[in-house]
């Protein structure tokens, strides 16, 4: 087994690598299309000069053909160079590592909020079918999923910190005394939380009923066994193993972050990092953003696929 498991993973970074570079190029080439440059960015309007263009390129290494600023960007990433920010003038990867925190504890709660509500109620739906929770938690879910998390932010900031002045507006709390900053976790935690909640619960009421209807749940209760003994030791088990994928897929948005809601609440995560990056063409930050968001995916679909092995029996990985 552990033979087995070494070799899947070798053989998952070995095709990881083409993956990265593809997604390299296609990022370094997208973002010198876009109109604009650091240079224009950077520069004032009263320092439009072509010259002062022409030197501050020179300087970012713009001035060079693209191909060969590809090749020089590779060079310093394999030597775990990641560069230098055109707009903060600090590497890249101590931006990262100083707003990734953020990011990771914002979206670790969320998803865990969403579970911890979701399944519940994705259990009850399925168990009680078509009764008032199952239709409350079927619309309620479709609403969720059909919200714009952008939107709910904006409503929520106007609400809650506006007009009756609960919460704070912007900001993680940062330096704020325990107690006092889980106030600036409620509103993006709600934003973030709720269509994970929404898509959970379908999920989970699906995979609910799919087990349900099985053979074998069938027998159990010929055998006289009590309702609640299946539920919880044939059932749930078994409607367990498919969330796992699902559950991996949604953790692998953890330090990529929410670009949009991080902006509005001024969270200091990876995304609002992204953002600034984006705004002033700060090529660097960005491009180290995106791979390493790309390497997390890689590697929660890895771990993914290895537990989805030691949760479900019926499946082995490649030898």
């Amino acid at each position: 087994m552990r033979s087995n498991v070494l070799g899947f993973v070798i053989r998952r970074i070995l095709v990881a690598i083409p993956v990265m570079i593809g997604l390299s190029i296609i990022m370094f080439g997208l973002i010198h299309i876009a109109p604009g440059g650091p240079a224009e960015a950077l520069l004032s309007a009263g320092s439009s000069n072509p010259d002062f263009i022409a030197q501050a390129k020179k300087n970012f290494g713009l001035d060079k053909p693209l191909p060969v600023q590809y090749v020089i960007y590779v060079g310093k990433l394999v030597r775990g160079d990641f560069g230098t920010s055109y707009a903060f003038g600090q590497p890249v990867w101590e931006l990262i590592k100083s707003h990734a925190g953020a990011t990771i504890i914002l979206q670790a709660l969320s998803l865990a909020i969403a579970l911890l509500i979701a399944i519940p109620l994705g259990i009850l739906s399925a168990l009680k079918q078509y009764s008032f929770l199952d239709n409350t938690t079927t619309v309620g879910a479709f609403i969720g999923w059909a919200i714009p998390n952008f939107w709910l932010a904006l409503l929520l900031q106007f609400y809650l910190s506006v007009k009756v002045h609960w919460l704070p507006t912007l900001g993680s709390g940062a330096g704020t005394p325990f107690p006092g900053r889980i106030k600036y976790f409620i509103m993006p935690i709600i934003v973030l939380a709720l269509p994970s909640v929404a898509y959970f619960a379908r999920f989970m009421r699906s995979a609910m009923l799919e087990v349900v209807h099985q053979d074998y749940m069938t027998t159990a209760r010929s055998k006289g066994m009590h309702e609640r003994a299946i539920v919880w030791g044939h059932a749930m088990k078994n409607a367990f193993i498919p969330m796992v994928t699902t559950t991996g897929l949604q953790a692998a948005r953890i330090l990529s972050g929410s670009v949009i809601i991080e902006e509005i609440f001024a969270w200091p995560g990876l995304g609002y990092l992204a953002y600034e990056a984006i705004l002033r063409r700060d090529y660097p930050t960005i491009l180290g953003v995106t791979i390493i968001g790309g390497a997390f995916v890689i590697v929660v679909n890895i771990l993914v696929d290895i537990l989805y092995v030691v949760v479900d029996p019926r499946v082995s990985l490649p030898s």
